[in-house]
């Protein structure tokens, strides 16, 4: 964080918090979206009826962490791809690894937006970027975020969740 003597009044924004609720809603209204176009997913694994999936997300999927989500699709990927002839080794790891991965990179973002306080600018530098976050766990760890970087986790978002889809679309449970 920048030192008192690089405060540059004329860049100090006093409603520079309140400008940041929209970037926060931004990334966490996109991941909510993502994240109930995975409980769908799950759900038609389970069932051709819909009634039932919805019932389905609403009673046991909307329960469920991120991470039980997460590590819930890893297995039904993972059965799926046996299921077409994937054989299980260490060297050849987890057929769809990097959605799995990048799951879990959105996942650590969406958490940072959500749980993490914004970070007043107080250098030209600083107020350069769209928000900053700060984690207090055992010592201070700022994160600062342009438009750019909010626009990619955007675009990730918005890519997986394309993924999720074909993937759904593709589970011999859609009707």
């Amino acid at each position: 964080m920048a030192d008192l003597k690089d405060l540059d009044n004329d860049c100090f924004d006093p409603n520079y918090e309140e400008r940041t609720y929209s970037i926060r809603g931004k990334i966490i209204a996109h991941f909510a979206m993502f994240e109930k176009n995975i409980e769908a997913l799950l759900a038609a694994e389970f069932s051709t009826d819909g009634a039932d999936r919805q019932k389905m997300q609403n009673i046991v999927f909307d329960r469920m962490t991120f991470e039980s989500k997460r590590t819930s699709l890893k297995a039904i990927l993972l059965n799926r791809a046996v299921e077409e002839g994937f054989e299980p080794s260490r060297k050849k790891g987890h057929p769809y690894k990097k959605l799995i991965e990048e799951l879990t990179y959105l996942n650590a973002i969406r958490n940072q937006f959500a749980h993490y306080p914004t970070l007043q600018a107080t250098s030209k530098l600083e107020y350069s970027y769209a928000i900053g976050l700060v984690e207090y766990r055992d010592s201070p760890n700022f994160k600062w975020f342009t438009h750019e970087e909010i626009e990619e986790v955007v675009s990730r978002i918005q890519s997986a969740k394309k993924e999720i889809l074909k993937l759904k679309t593709r589970g011999k449970r859609h009707s």
